[in-house]
């Protein structure tokens, strides 16, 4: 990522003073440290803020109209907020007007704005750089403007920006941790409440090492739509059989699993476990930070990756071979898939003083069998969104 003063230079360069209010403002990617395909069943998730995050520098315009350069396609847009329409040749801006559509939408009176952007979020990788662009843009405006968007509010509206303007149909998470991160805390989400609480995660000793596989997700679209599909049968399934509302796997107990599992097909029970007990991994995780529990928290790390590959099935090759040879090195708690599936990133949670050494091995490992060479990238959790 270039400096800051670097990118005010190329602000200056791009842009004239307008003479009003401007500034610099930052949000964070993120991992997902367990909780995988919990979100759509009304479940737990538990993802961190990384050190990577996108930055932008803004200033107000005394028109309706937003120029925005982007460095790292170095490409530049200008469009109207009087008339936001899906960009189909840069994608990139979407984002951007997404946010803006569903912060006119609450009333609030807009001027235009000159803005660029950069990030060091890999792009692909599933440590989510779309979800951080919306949510620096809505920092960004809410605090050029004086706007007084509460954080929650302000995640649900990037949501609603990705789902609606984009069309991307994501759940709440990424937007969550992005906004209302804090250093040295993991963010349990209730994905059907949408309430939050900030968990401690005293890992000074450890380090998170994330792991990108390189591999391109490609299956994933229609997987993703055939495990909610299955997921929904198993929904069905429970609801008809207990006498209570159940309306969704979050709903169902392990022993009511057990006990009609025998009536369930192979594989709707295969997705049923792995939901019921991600959730259930997720709940005595959060137990085990708060108790400075970390080789518990690692092994459940474990745990939850052999579900989602046996009982879930979207890990792939590549992401096994990452576990497998992140489990045989030294001071390694835990490690696991994380993301949809199919590709993307493993999560490891490393011993600080073995980083160098899990990174050079595994990387070996991994690329003598497959002739790909990993992306690593390590961090403690950061800060969400803020003004630099």
């Amino acid at each position: 990522m270039n400096d800051i003063k670097e990118l005010w230079e190329i602000f200056n360069e791009r842009f004239s003073d307008t003479g009003l209010r401007k500034g610099v403002f930052a949000a964070p990617g993120r991992v997902n440290l367990i909780g995988e395909h919990t979100d759509y069943n009304d479940g737990f998730v538990l993802p961190m803020a990384i050190d990577k995050s996108i930055v932008m520098i803004a200033q107000l315009r005394d028109d309706k109209e937003v120029r925005a350069y982007s460095v790292d396609y170095d490409s530049e847009a200008v469009f109207s907020l009087m008339d936001l329409e899906f960009d189909q040749e840069n994608i990139w801006v979407n984002y951007l007007q997404g946010v803006i559509d569903e912060i006119q939408k609450l009333d609030y009176y807009l001027p235009g704005m000159n803005l660029i952007f950069t990030g060091n979020i890999p792009k692909a990788s599933g440590l989510s750089s779309s979800a951080a662009l919306e949510v620096v843009t809505a920092y960004t405006i809410s605090s050029l403007n004086e706007l007084n968007i509460a954080p929650v509010e302000m995640a649900l509206l990037c949501q609603r920006a990705e789902n609606d303007f984009v069309g991307v149909n994501c759940g709440i998470m990424d937007q969550y941790i992005s906004r209302l991160g804090k250093e040295g805390n993991a963010l349990l989400i209730d994905c059907r409440s949408n309430e939050y609480e900030l968990v401690p995660l005293a890992i000074e000793d450890f380090r998170v090492v994330i792991c990108n596989s390189k591999v391109e997700r490609g299956l994933v679209d229609s997987e993703y739509n055939k495990r909610r599909e299955e997921c929904g049968k198993a929904t069905k399934f429970f609801a008809e059989k207990l006498d209570r509302r159940i309306k969704a796997l979050r709903d169902v107990s392990t022993d009511e699993l057990v006990e009609f599992s025998g009536e369930l097909a192979a594989v709707t029970l295969s997705r049923a476990r792995h939901v019921i007990s991600e959730n259930n991994r997720v709940l005595t995780a959060v137990s085990a930070l708060k108790n400075n529990d970390l080789e518990t928290f690692g092994s459940l790390m474990t745990e939850s990756h052999i579900s989602l590959r046996d009982d879930y099935q979207v890990s792939c090759q590549e992401l096994d071979l990452l576990v497998d040879l992140a489990l045989k090195q030294d001071g390694i708690l835990g490690a696991r898939m994380t993301g949809a599936g199919f590709g993307g990133c493993t999560v490891n949670l490393v011993a600080r003083n073995r980083v160098d050494q899990f990174i050079t091995e595994v990387k070996a490992g991994y690329q003598e069998a497959t002739n790909i060479e990993p992306e690593m990238y390590v961090s403690l959790p950061a800060d969400g969104a803020r003004e630099l």
